[in-house]
């Protein structure tokens, strides 16, 4: 039950649809955000202020941490010490080359999926779940968590990542 609730709660910020203006569940999460200002942003909303109600709704805090739904293979390679690849198992060495584009120029972005975020940040896991050997592990978890997970607005917490609401999203929501 505890699992559950906490996936319930996490929710909003696993789902990459994104905000939807002509979806009446998100006019009104959105409406009921800036109105009841649970988290005291002052949205202030009543003032009319449109610019504000964006700006702070728009804006990046360390408070909500949001996962992208995909990186870069530069970035996991870019991250990756040598002395961590070094002292991976040749087939960890072999799964890293082949995750990230074996000549190194691939450029189609990875996928982020449970199995992908575990193996190289085991962020869900004992904490020796990942890839990295034991002396290059919370290093390189850490790091790898870093290139996932993001500093996030108010938006993508309550609608996924990427999220930027607009004016137009605002009205609609307001005036629904």
């Amino acid at each position: 039950m505890k699992k559950l609730f906490c996936i319930l709660l996490l929710l909003p910020t696993l789902c990459w649809a994104g905000f939807d203006r002509t979806d009446p569940a998100d006019l009104l999460a959105l409406k009921t955000e800036v109105n009841s200002d649970p988290l005291g942003f002052a949205y202030n909303a009543a003032t009319g202020d449109t610019g504000l109600v964006l700006s702070t709704v728009n804006l990046a805090r360390a408070q909500f941490v949001v996962s992208k739904p995909s990186i870069a293979p530069g970035d996991v390679r870019a991250t990756c010490t040598y002395d961590a690849y070094n002292n991976l198992s040749i087939d960890e060495q072999e799964w890293i080359r082949w995750m990230t584009g074996s000549g190194g120029n691939s450029t189609a972005s990875l996928v982020v999926t449970v199995d992908l975020r575990l193996r190289l940040t085991d962020a869900e896991g004992s904490g020796t779940g990942s890839i990295w050997a034991a002396a290059d592990r919370a290093e390189m978890n850490q790091a790898m968590l870093d290139l996932i997970d993001v500093a996030g607005s108010r938006a993508e917490n309550l609608f996924g990542y990427g999220t930027v609401i607009s004016r137009a999203d605002w009205i609609a929501a307001r005036d629904s």
